[in-house]
């Protein structure tokens, strides 16, 4: 028998709930949004996903651009694998020669993304950005110059699509998602030289001609979303909070990208102190990297010697 309770005085939202609710939160047609959302959240959304991807369009109109992430961590190297039982899977070569390359118009978004950003990759118009990790998906006016280009090394750094949306004074719109979903916080990450700040080798895929998976290692910084929620929180008891409105049962925010960004900074350099940190599997060549990042700086172009090497 299936458990109801669960299910019982469920908020039911229509498309046009949502567009009320994305007005009230001061979006606006021509806006430039990057949108992170938890589809249950809401409660039931009449019309599923399809419904918030058709009530963000029609808040933004035909000049606006919508963003969100299409990552693909599945498309990582057998090395960063952490299950006991996949241990001898992945150790053998031939298993990272077989996952897949990265395809920008065929690759799906991880299922950890949500159902939505799926959704939007698969839309008429929309462009998507060529990282095999960590690609972005845009449609509108500005897509083609938010993804465009996305140096594989440092790579949610202001050189990429993160760094378009500060030059475009985007908003960060968080659709019953939390703070720790915030991808543009990791701008912040790469623009402070925090304690215990690191850097090292990333191997990501590339085909290789035959039909196989090629690997190289490109320099990358390690990223942490631990304290993100942390930073949101002050920054909303900080005087200048968000924009907020109840969706159904979801807590939405409208937060400004720079002012937020820059809030981070300072949030980093006084209270993030991570040089008791592991690095996870997967890394090598791990080192400090307290100094300034060759693409760290907002504005930052992508350093011209960026090294890679291959492995198995």
């Amino acid at each position: 028998m299936t458990d109801m309770t669960d299910m019982t005085n469920r908020h039911v939202v229509t498309r046009s709930a949502l567009v009320h609710g994305l007005t009230g939160l001061g979006i606006r047609p021509g806006d430039t949004v990057i949108a992170h959302t938890s589809l249950s959240s809401f409660g039931y959304v009449a019309g599923g996903a399809h419904s918030v991807l058709l009530a963000l369009r029609d808040v933004l109109g035909p000049h606006g651009t919508l963003v969100m992430p299409a990552f693909t961590p599945q498309l990582s190297h057998p090395s960063t694998w952490r299950a006991p039982d996949l241990a001898r899977a992945a150790a053998d070569p031939d298993t990272a020669a077989q996952i897949p390359p990265f395809d920008p118009l065929c690759t799906p978004a991880a299922r950890t993304m949500g159902v939505l950003p799926e959704l939007f990759r698969t839309q008429p118009g929309t462009r998507r950005s060529s990282h095999p990790h960590v690609s972005f998906a845009a449609q509108g006016p500005h897509a083609e110059t938010i993804v465009r280009d996305h140096p594989t090394p440092f790579r949610l750094a202001a050189h990429g699509p993160l760094g378009r949306l500060w030059d475009l004074d985007a908003t960060v719109l968080l659709l019953g998602a939390p703070w720790n979903k915030c991808t543009a916080l990791h701008l912040a990450e790469y623009a402070t030289a925090y304690p215990g700040r690191r850097a090292g080798l990333w191997a990501v895929p590339a085909p290789d001609g035959a039909g196989r998976t090629r690997w190289q290692e490109v320099p990358e910084l390690l990223v942490w979303e631990g304290d993100f929620d942390a930073i949101g929180a002050a920054y909303e008891a900080a005087g200048a909070p968000p924009a907020t409105a109840r969706i159904g049962g979801a807590l939405c925010r409208a937060v400004p990208l720079r002012p937020l960004v820059r809030f981070a900074c300072r949030r980093l350099a006084d209270h993030r102190d991570l040089s008791r940190g592991i690095p996870p599997p997967g890394w090598r060549d791990v080192v400090d990297a307290a100094s300034a990042l060759p693409a760290g700086h907002l504005g930052a172009a992508l350093p011209e010697a960026a090294t890679k090497k291959e492995i198995t």
